[in-house]
């Protein structure tokens, strides 16, 4: 037999299982995405793969893919949630309404900043990368992006502080109160 047809084999056989373990761990939505890569993965890999034992590897792989996805989940989720932290630092406690407000505002903001600066403030707060990594991907050198991403992060405040149903909770950022 050759690759295509072993891999088509191992593949009919261990996908259902796969995809009920990422079920488990990540629900109905996302568990086919986690599969599908897994077997991406495998094929990408198959000459290094395990072909007597294959289901524990797809196992790790696939536990691998779901941590991944779960702390990007969790970055995404901090993201909005310092954006919108000084906004309902001031707020009512058990306000949901005010805090989903808030949530958005801060999405939109980050929504207002150029591509390319969206893109380093995701790739840092959102992505979990540092400064050097961020740099190389958007294309410019490691002080330029530390500069971009400053401005960036003032711009976000500024946005943050000139939203007008925010106007009687602005945060101050360390300005004197007028």
């Amino acid at each position: 037999m050759n690759d295509e047809a072993d891999f088509t084999h191992m593949f009919q056989e261990h996908y259902e299982a796969v995809l009920r373990y990422a079920w488990r761990r990540v629900g109905p939505a996302d568990a086919p995405d986690i599969a599908a890569e897994t077997f991406k993965i495998a094929w990408e890999k198959y000459d290094r793969f395990p072909r007597d034992q294959p289901l524990p590897w797809l196992y790790v792989t696939a536990r691998n893919l779901t941590s991944n996805l779960l702390r990007r989940e969790q970055r995404r989720d901090g993201l909005a949630g310092s954006l919108s932290e000084d906004v309902t630092r001031h707020g009512p406690e058990d306000d949901h309404a005010a805090t989903v407000a808030a949530r958005q505002t801060a999405l939109a903001a980050l929504n207002d900043l150029s591509d390319g600066d969206r893109e380093l403030v995701l790739l840092v707060c959102w992505e979990g990368l540092d400064l050097r990594q961020a740099a190389a991907i958007v294309g410019c050198s490691r002080p330029a992006a530390a500069m971009r991403l400053h401005r960036a992060r003032k711009r976000l405040q500024h946005l943050l502080a000139d939203q007008p149903q925010l106007t009687d909770r602005r945060p101050s950022y360390g300005r004197s109160a007028r």
